[in-house]
């Protein structure tokens, strides 16, 4: 915009004159053209006029922007004063400033942006518009002035997205994300030290993501900080899933005892929720400043697109370490399947080799007749012979190439009958804990192969222990959900029949554990197993459409989990109809159940009205706040879902626990089990839990007054 000559042709040029602190133009501004002046002083926008790289004057807008005391912080002051000595593209001040007013003077008018220094001798970004103009009969620029700060912050922080992206295709690693990202915002915030904390898969702890400005001693001290309201700024954000501000560290409750943060001189701590786009907490951002200190709305936008920066990065991470642990479990499959194939094919044609061979030994045999003195080496070849057809009947049940005999059985009753066998099988100093499901386990199998299967892992549970040990076998009832088969390929979801084998014996690293399944893996000594035990299991589970996972760790035994298809119709003509007396209760107790699994909340309902409870069923939060606020009598237990749409399981029973304030709560979760609940009365179950596991810890809670454990 331009002003024109503001002075008329006999102005002089412009100085300040000594002693009132006016500049020469608001001297001998002409009366006529007072409305220009006011114009130039009232406008929103910074006006200045530059003569010769002096700026001569300006208005009160200019004098904000640079957050100046009055106009003498601007005038008479040299452009380079006002100027960083280099522009961001590395140009000195003073020779990009001749060549832009050069241009302006050249075109007429010209526009481009510019890098100032406020008062405080902080950057400020300018977008400049540069005029040239008549004043007391000599050209001067007239300069306008808007602030872009806000504009480069976006800017940036779009470049900053685009770079996290970019780093993400080429596979970078989610703490690099993570660092950039601190970084990003710590350079855009002078004097702010940043961290990202991540949550669990439980949302019950915050680990560190990213803090690389912080003493290791204070990220030390964070790792693993609870979630929960009081437990700091973060982990009271991750519990609220709300910005929380704490101005001044020393002496809020939030940070009471917390010694780390005074030692490492934080004074400020403004941490923001990172949360998925569905809701769910994924982690926080904290911004600290070495003095109180509250955040403006500059800040603020700098944090929250930082969080969500956040929660791109930590999203990709979380979904690609599912994607490779899916895919490395169906290259598993898959090179099962190719193994079990030429397993299969070379169990075929070695059975055509023994079948001649055992005929004509026989044949031998019998024509040497009695007392020859080569029939003990004929004995020997048939008993090799026979060992030979016992291996290829091991390789045609891992490939689930030998006939069945499918009739239902109850697998109870096929541990009470084979336990003997079990227990000679096994050393004496090695004892066995059978439980088993009160009201029967009903499959369709083969008995001989179930036996088999006992047989197997007893065998390796026996020589997984070194001296004394305890052999546990369980059976229970399950539902194996959507969840289950999401990150178990090929497996169908519905009831299934759950046999645990567990030892208490040396346990198995990591890469052992992945390869156990395989034929002819072995552990043991040359010799001592042909390592076909483990690989016929597996092939008898697969053929009876069942399923197998192991859990071990080192020093602290072992557990197979194995999952047949629950023979429906015989369990509900059956064992079923009259409730085991352990769990069948009596009282009316009332039990909100909350799953967005409709099959678990079909599952829950039918077997806990089975056993005497009263059942109310949502399959969403909001449901069973809905539920809850209409019901006219009591609640006596909540069982909830850990994570689940529109909130996760505690903050449910946060909003349950605002009305009826003695509620006990069952929390069940597909994710780990080592889970740090919260809450007076907690008990947590891991799915998929047997029925019976879940009567177990209702009854537990309702019944032996027993809050607080964890299964």
């Amino acid at each position: 915009m331009q002003i024109g000559n503001i002075d008329g042709e006999n102005s002089v040029p412009s100085t300040v004159s000594a002693g009132t602190g006016q500049t020469v133009v608001e001297q001998e501004f002409p009366e006529s053209e007072s409305r220009f002046r006011s114009f130039f002083e009232q406008s929103s926008d910074a006006f200045l006029i530059l003569d010769d790289g002096l700026f001569i004057d300006c208005n009160a807008a200019a004098v904000r922007l640079l957050g100046c005391d009055g106009k003498q912080g601007i005038v008479p002051r040299l452009l380079a004063e006002l100027s960083p000595e280099l522009q961001p593209d590395g140009t000195p001040s003073i020779e990009k400033a001749r060549e832009m007013i050069a241009r302006a003077f050249a075109e007429g008018s010209h526009r481009f942006e510019w890098l100032h220094l406020k008062a405080d001798h902080s950057e400020l970004p300018v977008e400049v518009s540069l005029t040239p103009m008549s004043l007391g009969g000599k050209w001067v620029m007239h300069v306008i002035w808007r602030d872009i700060s806000e504009r480069k912050q976006v800017e940036f922080r779009e470049q900053t997205r685009l770079d996290i992206l970019e780093k993400m295709a080429s596979g970078a690693s989610l703490p690099c994300l993570l660092d950039a990202i601190v970084t990003f915002v710590e350079k855009n915030s002078p004097g702010a030290l940043c961290s990202i904390l991540i949550a669990n898969d439980e949302c019950t702890r915050l680990s560190r993501g990213a803090a690389p400005s912080l003493p290791d001693f204070y990220n030390d001290a964070v790792n693993g900080l609870r979630i929960k309201q009081g437990m700091g700024s973060c982990g009271t954000a991750a519990f609220l899933k709300k910005r929380v501000i704490v101005e001044e560290i020393a002496g809020h409750p939030y940070w009471k005892g917390f010694e780390p943060a005074a030692q490492a001189g934080l004074q400020s701590c403004w941490s923001e929720p990172v949360l998925s786009p569905e809701g769910e907490l994924l982690g926080t951002f904290a911004t600290y400043h070495r003095e109180p200190r509250a955040p403006g709305s500059n800040e603020i936008a700098l944090i929250e697109s930082a969080a969500h920066l956040a929660s791109i990065a930590i999203g990709w991470a979380r979904d690609n370490e599912r994607r490779n642990a899916l895919e490395g479990h169906v290259l598993q499959m898959q090179k099962m399947e190719a193994v079990g194939q030429l397993a299969g094919g070379i169990a075929h044609d070695f059975n055509n080799l023994l079948t001649p061979i055992m005929g004509y030994t026989e044949i031998i045999r019998a024509i040497l007749g009695k007392g020859h003195p080569c029939l003990p080496k004929i004995d020997r070849i048939i008993a090799a012979t026979m060992k030979s057809r016992d291996l290829v009947q091991k390789l045609l049940s891992f490939s689930r190439k030998q006939h069945l005999a499918m009739a239902g059985i109850d697998l109870n009753w096929v541990i009470e009958s084979f336990k003997d066998i079990i227990q000679h099988t096994v050393r004496a100093n090695i004892s066995f804990v059978i439980r088993l499901a009160p009201d029967g386990a009903q499959i369709l199998a083969d008995l001989g192969q179930m036996e088999q299967i006992l047989l197997n892992l007893a065998v390796n549970a026996q020589d997984a222990i070194d001296g004394n040990g305890t052999i546990t076998i369980e059976t229970g009832h399950v539902i194996l959900d959507d969840e289950f088969v999401k990150l178990n390929p090929g497996v169908k979801p519905g009831a299934y029949i759950l046999l645990e084998f567990s030892d208490d014996g040396c346990g198995m690293p990591e890469d052992v554990a992945r390869h156990i399944f395989e034929p002819f893996y072995t552990t043991k000594p040359a010799g001592r197993g042909t390592g076909l035990g483990l690989a016929t299991t597996f092939g008898i589970i697969k053929q009876h459409g069942g399923h197998i996972k192991v859990r071990s760790m080192v020093g602290e035994g072992t557990t197979f989990s194995l999952y047949f298809p629950e023979n429906v119709s015989a369990a509900k003509q059956g064992a079923r109809q009259a409730a085991d007396l352990r769990f069948h209760v009596h009282h009316d107790k009332m039990i909100l159940f909350v799953d967005d699994n409709e099959m678990i909340l079909e599952m829950a309902e039918e077997y806990l009205e089975m056993y005497g409870y009263k059942v109310l069923t949502a399959a969403l939060p909001s449901r069973a706040l809905d539920i809850a606020g209409s019901h006219p009598g009591p609640i006596d237990l909540l069982i909830t879902d850990v994570v689940m749409p529109e909130m996760n399981g505690p903050e449910l029973y946060e909003r349950l626990l605002a009305n009826r304030t003695n509620l006990p709560v069952l929390y069940i979760s597909g994710y780990k089990s080592d889970v740090t609940l919260w809450g007076d009365k907690t008990v947590f179950v891991p799915k998929p839990f047997t029925v019976e596991q879940l009567l177990g810890s209702i009854q537990m809670i309702l019944h032996e007054g027993n809050h607080g454990a964890v299964c």
